[in-house]
Formats: C-alpha cells, sequence, structure tokens
C-alpha cells in the first residue's frame, strides 16, 4: 500500500474510459465486490435485530455469505495479478503454493484479461464504477470507522496521476503493476 497523501477531488466520470490501466479496473471491481458484500453482511445482522427470521435462515444465510466471500477472494486474487503480484505471493497470502494459486485461478486470470469493454460494464464506464466505489469509501456506514482517514480510490488510480501529481512510477516500481499509456508521466 502506497504512504501517498493525496487531498486533491478527482471526479472520475471526466476522466476517459482508455485512461484507466488493468489495475485501476481490477481495483474499481474489487472495492465494487467489497460493497457488495458489506451490503449483504448490514442485511444479515439487521435480520438479527429485526427478529423477522423463520428456522433455518440465519445458516441460509451465513451459508449465501460463503460465496459472496469467495467470490471476494477470487477478485481478490485477480486484482492482486493486475497489479503485478506474484503467485508466490498469492500463494503465501492464502497459504497455498504458488503452483496450487496458479492452478486455482490462472484461467479466471487469463479470462478477465480477454474481457473487452463490450462484455464488461466496468471497463465500458469505469469513471461511473470508480465514483461508485468513492461515495462507498466516504460516506458513513454501520460498517465503517470514520471518515478522517478515508480518501477515494479514484484519488490513488493511474487514470488520475496526471491531475492529482502521484507518481505512477513509484507505485508501478512499488506493485511491479502495470503503467498508464494515457498521459505521460
Amino acid at each position: 500500500m502506497s504512504s501517498e497523501t493525496v487531498t486533491d477531488q478527482v471526479n472520475p466520470r471526466e476522466l476517459p474510459a482508455d485512461s484507466f490501466t488493468t489495475s485501476d479496473i481490477a481495483r474499481i471491481q474489487l472495492g465494487s465486490k467489497i460493497d457488495y458484500t458489506a451490503s449483504e453482511l448490514g442485511r444479515y445482522v439487521r435480520m438479527l435485530g429485526e427478529d423477522l427470521a423463520e428456522a433455518g435462515d440465519y445458516v441460509r444465510k451465513a451459508a449465501s455469505m460463503r460465496t459472496s466471500v469467495e467470490s471476494l477472494v477470487d477478485q481478490a486474487v485477480l486484482t492482486e495479478r493486475a497489479r503485478g503480484t506474484s503467485w508466490h505471493t498469492i500463494g503465501e497470502a492464502l497459504g497455498i503454493s504458488a503452483a496450487d494459486a496458479e492452478v486455482r485461478w490462472g484461467n479466471a486470470e487469463a479470462r478477465w484479461r480477454r474481457t473487452s469493454r463490450a462484455q464488461s460494464c466496468y471497463r465500458k464506464d469505469p469513471g461511473r464504477w470508480a465514483a461508485r466505489v468513492d461515495r462507498y469509501i466516504t460516506t458513513d456506514t454501520p460498517h465503517q470507522l470514520g471518515t478522517a482517514t478515508r480518501r477515494p480510490l479514484t484519488a490513488s488510480l493511474d487514470a488520475a496521476a496526471h491531475l492529482t501529481g502521484r507518481d505512477v512510477a513509484a507505485a508501478d516500481h512499488a506493485f511491479a503493476g502495470t503503467a498508464c499509456t494515457h498521459c505521460p508521466h
């Protein structure tokens, strides 16, 4: 994670779609997946307070959350790969071998990289989805701490570097990620 502090406001909807790097798109997708999963967890805990659950509802909901969390792990792996993270590091983080990690997620990564703009709402309109993730990050919600240290995702995207002055080369070096080809920074 970068130690940069960016306070510039970036409107992601004003960024050209082709300025978003593969790493940007992956991070936007991961943020969207986190938002969805957190919302699902919020509905689950409200189920307890409303006491409207029928027998078995708590277990059914927990089982459905397992699928959401597995999908979140899948997207986190794809995001790490888009940032240039090695299979060794991913395997280590998951407590499995690099070979097992590559077998488990390698084909999914290849499919994800081949996805076109027409096939993916995130690639078609990344600014819209980045704005949604920004709103999730910066809005007070029950499952978050205070807003004092939050910063929108958009301010750290490669696509916004030319607006914020963010050092993309340093970030690329730190994460071995992909470089933005939209502007010379």
